[in-house]
């Protein structure tokens, strides 16, 4: 029996129906830090020196603003992570660069 060495192809049909997804945006920015909870979230770890410096700079920068470093290494700490960031009123999250 002799081998068919040609390439065989697979073509896929770009079209699909997608569910509609409305438009969001994004979340209105702050218009001041004073008087705010900032989260810093570190998510999964890596580049902590900088980091960490993060949350005393910015208490440091805007008195009256309250800035809390949350270090996020792993799964177990998804739902812990979630009320901390919901108690925020701004975060910023760092991710292992």
């Amino acid at each position: 029996m002799k081998e068919n060495l040609e390439p065989v192809y697979t073509v896929y049909d770009p079209r699909c129906q997608e569910i509609p997804i409305d438009f969001v945006g994004i979340s209105p920015r702050l218009d001041t830090l004073e008087g705010k909870k900032i989260g810093v979230v570190n998510v999964m770890g890596g580049n902590e020196e900088v980091m960490e410096s993060v949350a005393p700079d910015i208490m440091e920068a805007v008195p009256g603003c309250t800035a809390e470093y949350f270090p996020l290494y792993d799964e177990s700490q998804y739902a812990k992570a979630w009320d901390f960031i919901e108690s925020c009123d701004g975060i910023i999250v760092g991710h292992n660069y």
